[in-house]
């Protein structure tokens, strides 16, 4: 596939372009060749890249980077240490869960699901499913965004936040008393317990409870933990007039999120007595992961890190089943390497945010926000654009989202799921997703997939209806390739 115009031609300098990825500052890659080397880089001033959406839309708000530090490393060595950052383990009494291990891992993971289902549960609530493909237990933590999920989840459930030190060595702490300038390299959460979580009045409050803390969210500058829970619920109840004032802001005021906050730590008090919390899983479920020590891996040391580039990043990835090898700007983000270098000109840019879902794309399968992912972290990828359905060559095995998409196009255009168009290829791209893992979804299944793509002409029924019917014509082709991506 061919490489054609660079796209930084059009860019324009940070706050000419209000709040576009087409305004963000250059700036280098440092790649760690061990966690220490990688602490050292971020108490040095660097910033931390994981799943990276908070570190985009921080640069493209004005910030300057002065390096990135991309700490996921597909195919890293366990010696560097780097590996334990997306482990998932059982250790003396604890789940482990690596700062670069996805949403979308934590809320199917078989470890989670068969030793803490709570945290599971709790983690579907979290963003839509492009935040839950990319987006990090590690970056969300650390983006220190009091309307965030993560630390109140945590919090409730009395996990232990592991840090390493410039000099390799650990530093354990609590959710609220993380520090800022130091790399997160995961976090424990004890076996025993139960935490619900209750995020439908965000942003006034989010609330969760577990056994012996409740957490509060949205309703303070951090999370705020109360130092008792269910265990002693009466403790709660007396004890949440003490509670320190809540923000004051545009969403609420300080006495209504009081209020609200009573309201939620009540329902979540009476959804643990009574074990309300749905606990089945749903959607892929990776095998269970060897258990291993994760504080050993600690002191490993690794070869020295690159050194910084001079803002360019070479790239090997395959886009709609096709090679596509080219040298990007390190702040080049994908949907610029699809539109502008591959020529493809169906993924749009909406919002700009990883908001409204019109840069979909998917990578390995899943849905993605292209707008808001850096070229670079789809090295060695595989990507597909709403174009990939005329890509195929004749006689090609096609599987996964590539093998449900012309069903899906199908109904659309059948049902008149559209109408502008100009977010259907999101639209049809995440329902190709759906219906490659989910063979007959319900409705709630759909619009909890379907849910973050904005779509103003349509009325979203005829989308569902779209997928419905898409799903009954999978399920009926006599070779219907499905769950492939299981």
């Amino acid at each position: 596939m061919k490489a054609d115009a660079d796209p930084a031609a059009n860019a324009a300098p940070a706050g000419l372009i209000s709040r576009s990825h087409l305004g963000i500052e250059p700036f280098s890659l440092n790649r760690p060749a061990s966690l220490a080397e990688a602490a050292s880089m971020i108490a040095a001033g660097a910033w931390a890249h994981a799943g990276g959406i908070d570190v985009a839309q921080r640069l493209r708000s004005g910030e300057v980077a002065p390096s990135l530090v991309p700490l996921c490393r597909p195919g890293c060595g366990s010696a560097d240490g780097l590996a334990l950052l997306d482990e998932i383990s059982l250790g003396d009494g604890v789940l482990f869960i690596g700062a670069a291990v996805t949403h979308a891992r934590i809320e199917s993971d078989r470890l989670v699901w068969t030793h803490r289902p709570d945290l599971a549960d709790a983690w579907r609530t979290i963003g839509n499913v492009r935040i839950r493909s990319t987006g990090t237990l590690g970056g969300n933590l650390m983006a220190f965004d009091a309307g965030y999920d993560a630390a109140p989840i945590l919090a409730a459930a009395g996990a232990v936040l592991v840090f390493v030190e410039p000099d390799g060595s650990e530093r354990r702490c609590t959710v609220a008393d993380r520090p800022r300038d130091r790399l997160l390299v995961g976090c424990e959460v004890p076996l025993a317990g139960r935490v619900v979580y209750d995020r439908s009045l965000k942003p006034v409050a989010s609330v969760a409870v577990g056994d012996n803390h409740i957490a509060i969210g949205c309703a303070y500058p951090d999370v705020e933990v109360f130092p008792n829970g269910a265990a002693d619920a009466d403790a709660v109840r007396a004890g949440l007039g003490e509670l320190a004032d809540p923000t004051d802001d545009v969403f609420a005021s300080t006495a209504y999120r009081r209020r609200v906050i009573e309201v939620l730590v009540g329902r979540c008090l009476q959804r643990h007595a009574t074990g309300g919390a749905d606990q089945g899983g749903y959607g892929d479920v990776d095998p269970p992961r060897p258990d291993a020590p994760h504080s050993d891996a600690l002191a490993a040391s690794g070869q020295p890190a690159d050194s910084p580039s001079d803002g360019s990043v070479d790239i090997e990835l395959r886009l709609n089943g096709q090679p596509l090898s080219v040298t990007v700007p390190a702040s080049e983000m994908l949907v610029d390497t699809i539109k502008s270098r591959a020529g493809l000109g169906g993924t749009r840019v909406g919002c700009d945010q990883a908001v409204c879902g019109a840069c979909t794309v998917l990578a390995d399968s899943y849905p993605i926000a292209s707008c808001s992912t850096f070229a670079w972290q789809t090295d060695g990828r595989d990507v597909l654009t709403i174009e990939s359905g005329r890509s195929a060559a004749a006689g090609d095995v096609v599987t996964g989202p590539a093998a449900a998409l012309p069903a899906v196009q199908r109904a659309f255009a059948e049902l008149s799921a559209f109408q502008c168009g100009y977010c259907t290829p999101g639209l049809i791209l995440t329902a190709s997703a759906l219906l490659a893992r989910h063979r007959d979804p319900d409705r709630t299944t759909i619009c909890d997939w379907l849910d973050s793509n904005v779509c103003r002409c349509t009325g979203y029924l005829m989308i569902i209806e779209a997928v419905e019917a898409a799903a009954a014509a999978l399920r009926s082709a006599p070779d219907s390739a499905q769950d492939e991506t299981q």
